[in-house]
């Protein structure tokens, strides 16, 4: 086959080939960016309002608890900066974080976004600073009208 390539080349001219080449890498990224964006519609994913993101990344059990407001919840999550990607906090490989949901202890992205859920759920969400840290930032590692994204996975509901 290297053979006929050689004898294609020659037989077209060569301004002809390379401009084909061009056509041809711009057809090919033009089908995986349309791809990508089907495989995004494929998954649950929801924006609110508010700004709020909420991306279903993958389903526990179908009869597993859910959580509810009032319901204390134990999560493993992993926190990021949208911005960047770069992880400020993260307690996978450590005991479960709890709150009580739906009461303002933990920030109005987790209240709203962890509902719903049920044990053995994992979520992506993506807080805008309203519902996260404001314009305070926390601490040196989030800054302020900083964008949050969490993966949380429900391990519990009591």
């Amino acid at each position: 086959s290297e053979e006929k390539k050689k004898k294609k080349k020659r037989q077209e001219s060569e301004g002809l080939a390379s401009k084909e080449k061009t056509i041809s890498a711009v057809g090919d990224k033009g089908a995986k960016v349309e791809k990508k964006q089907t495989e995004a519609k494929s998954s649950q994913s929801r924006t609110l309002d508010n700004g709020l993101a909420i991306e279903e990344v993958a389903l526990g059990k179908p009869n597993g608890k859910r959580a509810s407001p009032g319901s204390q919840v134990s999560v493993h999550y992993i926190g990021k900066l949208q911005k960047n990607g770069k992880i400020f906090d993260s307690n996978v490989g450590k005991r479960p974080f709890k709150f009580r949901l739906g009461v303002g202890e933990v920030i109005k992205g987790w209240d709203v976004g962890v509902n719903g859920m049920r044990v053995g759920d994992k979520r992506r969400l993506t807080i805008p600073p309203s519902m996260g840290y404001g314009a305070k930032g926390a601490g040196p590692k989030i800054p302020p009208n900083a964008w949050l994204m969490f993966d949380v996975e429900l391990v519990d509901v009591r």
